[in-house]
């Protein structure tokens, strides 16, 4: 039966690409899909399509996208948002595609269809010792493609991080039908993966998912500790975190939820006349875990813990998980029917939004039960209820935003882990104001300008664009968004003779004038007119007038990153950040901190140290906050911590017409609409200008030590570094390979190629390691010493060697070694500076003036573009970091340009439709 949407002759052409059997129209077949898990809304499909392959989803949506007929992609039914609903829409069933398409174990990846379920991954790569890290609480039954568009969570993401944090890179099937690879961190453009994680389905469709996998750990602690009150289990998670030590997973359980779990099928004898119980999990190298794990039985004690447990086998184990496993299942005790909500605070918060949920529910005469991952703040207060009783749902859905409005009171957000989808689209302003909104529209627009997938989820409608239609003017663009680049090179050329800095001076004041501007020099050539602004709005109504006057905005922090990409097609005013650096706000109780974007790597950890934190980035060079953020900047912690992306929670930033938005929140797991931070994180500043950040701490570890080990050649010291990172041993945080030119630059006595190994841990988890590498190294004839300053040395190295040419290449690691050996062969007479990442697959090339000098730039090119085909036949890429403007020009500094560069352009031209940000300079000329 065909739809109204739905005509027969688009039935029989999606029969032809997928067979009639695998599409259901029929109001019996398609009663499952009406609803996801979250069944309190219902929406009857015009059809669902079953697909095999990600070419029939290319198929089914250009036919679909040909015709304006709506789609939902769908995986296993399990979200929690209403996010699959398709109300008239087709359902395009994504089950099928289920395969492990590869695993590659030596670099630690794996490539899988979207239907793959994620304990069907961790079955397949456990005999490698490997897992997926992600667990959300439906890992047995929902899929990989469903955890990508929510960017699910999970217990164990305390640790490890969410989904986002574990994908490298997606295929995906657009709106239009188009397949493109995004790209991801790390690659040239915009962090594309990192917008497309958890976006439910509204972007478009995944065909495959590549993903990072991590070493199973080889120890495992768990405590289960029971609670009078909720209050006192609150403050032993701080207490917990406070001490330096972050677990694997830190949930709570409270009575509601202990007494229906107890009374069902799934009982794990817990006792029901406690307030709360707490699941303390740790896990790692067996070195120092005992003593972790006594540490926290300590603290639980110290704040009231009535029983303390500890996990004496597997079983235990298992015991302690079943009550926290099966709660959900359990909920049908209370009400047939059940509204699981999900919010995120700051964790010293818990204690009094707890206190506050129990009087809404109170308040409502509802019964609420809350069983979370209190490590991470992520709440889910439940409603189990009876949708037969009179006036229920009304009284469910008044305490639903009660509570999302206590939790966004506090610095919260209203989803963490479930997503928006239809159920919280009408909280979407409790937290983005409709510049934020208007943000995330762009990015909509850009991936799907039709609408056709998903829609009605996520965002809610816009009354911005509703004004400007009525208005006269365009959505995409609005009042002072710009000029075209014709006006604005007539706009620009009057600015020069009218005097940008007169005008500056005119309109917002003469102060934010820096008086020595050729410290800033911009393809060779030192700045005319450079403005600092002291506070954010000083910065957006310099902003307003760049963008009314049309000039070109270069934005900045001190200047040291204005010699990169290609060189500019214009560039009327440096914007540097660097007055924008007051005190930073630490609240070291919920590992958090916001600093102003000009704040420097060095005094944001100075002043984190006090508190026995740090924001563990340490890019070459160091820098500004806001300048390692826009340009993704990364060093060798990256190993341990991960890049910017990774440790960044929130962003406030100045658009090119002057509208100060914010993306991202303060609490870690945050997945209220798209994630706009990863998408600023590494623009490079041609979306806007980084103001302020809301950062992801660590704690200090409590050892941190180095070894240097000297060998002949590099390939002694990769097999070394291989040896180094196995499963029941600390991993070193930090692994760098110097050659012997960096050797000597780094002071390290005489030449030689080096290997710099750093751990961070425990005492008694260092102490092993290192006792473990030192015995590899003597075993293949390797020396070695201490020197815990070449961390620090490696930091400004670049600066002090001050090369003409700096490359940076980034490979799979088995494609590392062949790599150095044809960076040698640069110039083989005088080898190039080398330092190499083995960990990372990251490769650094520095050309001294005087090497540069002897070659022409054509035989430089050359050599370039070789080292570049070898990279891309490997899977990697190489980008000209820094260079003379002349080489820039006949260069691309970025590499080829992907399949997603439309893409990238129409992000472009939404956020920046006047090329007022440093027009020219990124991918493809962006």
């Amino acid at each position: 039966m065909a739809s109204p949407v739905l005509t027969k002759r688009t039935l029989r052409e999606l029969a032809a690409i997928v067979g009639r059997d695998n599409i259901l129209t029929q109001p019996g077949e398609l009663l499952p899909y009406e609803s996801d898990a979250l069944t309190a809304y219902r929406a009857t499909p015009a059809a669902v399509v079953f697909v095999s392959s990600t070419d029939e989803i290319r198929r089914v949506v250009s036919l679909l996208h040909e015709a304006r007929i709506p789609f939902v992609p769908r995986g296993a039914g399990t979200g929690l948002s209403g996010g699959a609903l398709a109300d008239g829409a087709v359902v395009i069933q994504l089950s099928r595609l289920n395969h492990i398409i590869w695993v590659d174990a030596e670099n630690r990846r794996a490539r899988v269809q979207p239907g793959v379920i994620s304990t069907q991954l961790n079955e397949a790569i456990a005999s490698q010792g490997l897992m997926y890290a992600p667990d959300p609480s439906s890992q047995t039954v929902s899929t990989l493609g469903g955890n990508v568009a929510e960017n699910s969570g999970g217990p164990h993401c305390l640790k490890y991080g969410v989904t986002t944090n574990h994908v490298v890179g997606l295929t995906v099937v657009m709106p239009n039908g188009a397949v493109v690879d995004l790209p991801g961190a790390g690659d040239p453009g915009y962090d594309l993966v990192g917008v497309f994680v958890g976006s439910e389905g509204t972007l478009g469709i995944c065909g495959e998912i590549e993903v990072r996998l991590v070493p199973i750990p080889a120890a495992v602690e768990t405590l289960l500790a029971h609670f009078n009150s909720i209050e006192a289990a609150g403050q032993a998670v701080s207490a917990i975190i406070a001490a330096g030590i972050v677990p694997a997973a830190l949930e709570m359980i409270d009575q509601n939820t202990l007494k229906a779990v107890e009374a069902s099928v799934y009982a794990a004898g817990f006792p029901t006349d406690v307030a709360a119980s707490l699941i303390v999990e740790l896990d790692g190298p067996r070195a120092g875990l005992g003593e972790q794990a006594a540490e926290v039985e300590a603290l639980l004690k110290q704040h009231e813990a009535r029983e303390v447990g500890r996990a004496e086998t597997d079983a235990d184990r298992l015991k302690f998980w079943k009550a926290r496993k099966s709660a959900f299942g359990a909920m049908g005790r209370i009400g047939s029917d059940l509204l699981v909500q999900d919010a995120t605070v700051p964790r010293s918060r818990l204690p009094e939004i707890l206190a506050r949920v129990g009087a809404v529910a109170r308040k409502y005469d509802l019964t609420v039960t809350n069983v979370f991952h209190a490590g991470d703040g992520n709440l889910h207060p439940n409603i189990p209820f009876d949708r037969r009783d009179p006036g229920v749902l009304e009284r469910v859905h008044a305490a639903s935003r009660e509570i999302m409005e206590a939790c966004v009171a506090v610095g919260g957000t209203i989803t963490g882990e479930h997503g928006v989808g239809i159920d919280k689209r009408k909280y979407m302003p409790l937290v983005f104001s409709e510049d934020d909104l208007e943000t995330m529209r762009w990015v909509k627009q850009a991936f799907d300008p039709l609408g056709l997938c998903n829609p009605g989820k996520v965002l809610p409608d816009s009354l911005a664009a509703d004004r400007l239609v009525a208005a006269g003017l365009s959505p995409s663009r609005g009042p002072g968004a710009g000029v075209s680049d014709d006006r604005g090179s007539v706009r620009t050329a009057a600015a020069k003779t009218n005097g940008v800095a007169a005008e500056i001076a005119s309109q917002i004041g003469a102060a934010i004038i820096v008086d020595d501007p050729e410290t800033f020099v911009i393809d060779d050539q030192p700045a005319d007119v450079v403005a600092a602004p002291s506070t954010i709005a000083e910065l957006a109504e310099l902003m307003k007038l760049a963008s009314r006057s049309g000039w070109a905005v270069v934005p900045a922090g001190r200047g040291k990153r204005l010699a990169l990409g290609d060189p500019l097609a214009r560039a009327d005013l440096v914007v540097s950040t660097r007055r924008l650096n007051g005190s930073v706000d630490h609240q070291p109780q919920d590992l958090l901190a916001t600093a102003l974007a000009g704040t420097t790597l060095g005094q944001l950890n100075a002043a984190l140290a006090r508190a026995g934190q740090w924001w563990p980035i340490d890019p070459l060079g160091g820098g500004t906050i806001g300048a390692t953020i826009a340009s993704a900047a990364t060093g060798p912690l990256a190993a341990a911590y991960g890049a910017p992306r990774d440790l960044v929670l929130g962003l406030t930033v100045v658009l090119a017409d002057g509208r100060v938005v914010k993306a991202g929140g303060r609490v870690v797991k945050n997945v209220a609409g798209y994630d706009m931070v990863r998408l600023f994180t590494g623009s490079w500043g041609t979306l806007g200008l980084i103001a302020e950040a809301h950062l992801r701490l660590h704690p200090l570890p409590a050892a941190d030590r180095s070894r240097i080990f000297k060998a002949g050649r590099i390939g002694d010291l990769l097999v070394l570094a291989r040896s180094l990172v196995v499963r029941d041993v600390l991993p070193p945080a930090a692994l760098e390979i110097l050659a012997p030119k960096l050797a000597v630059a780094a002071r390290l006595a005489d030449d030689g190629w080096r290997l710099a190994a750093r751990w961070l841990g425990s005492e008694a988890a260092v102490e092993d390691a290192i006792g473990r590498a030192e015995w590899s190294a003597l075993r293949q004839g390797i020396r070695f010493d201490e020197n815990d300053d070449v961390w620090r040395r490696l930091t400004s190295i670049e600066t002090d060697l001050a090369p003409a040419l700096t490359l940076r290449a980034a490979v799979p690691v088995r494609a590392l070694a062949e790599l150095v050996q044809e960076a040698v062969a640069f110039a083989p007479a005088d080898p190039p500076v080398l330092l190499a990442s083995p960990a990372l697959g990251r490769l650094w090339i520095f050309i001294s003036a005087d090497q540069f000098g002897r070659q022409d730039e054509r035989r430089w090119l050359l050599r370039i573009e070789k080292l570049r085909r070898s990279a891309r036949e490997s899977g990697g890429h190489v980008a000209v970091e820094r260079a003379p403007v002349s080489l820039r020009a006949v260069l691309d500094p970025w590499g080829e340009a992907g399949p997603a560069l439309e893409l990238e352009r129409a992000l472009k031209e939404r956020f920046d439709p006047g090329g007022v940000l440093k027009p020219g300079f990124f991918v493809g000329g962006l």
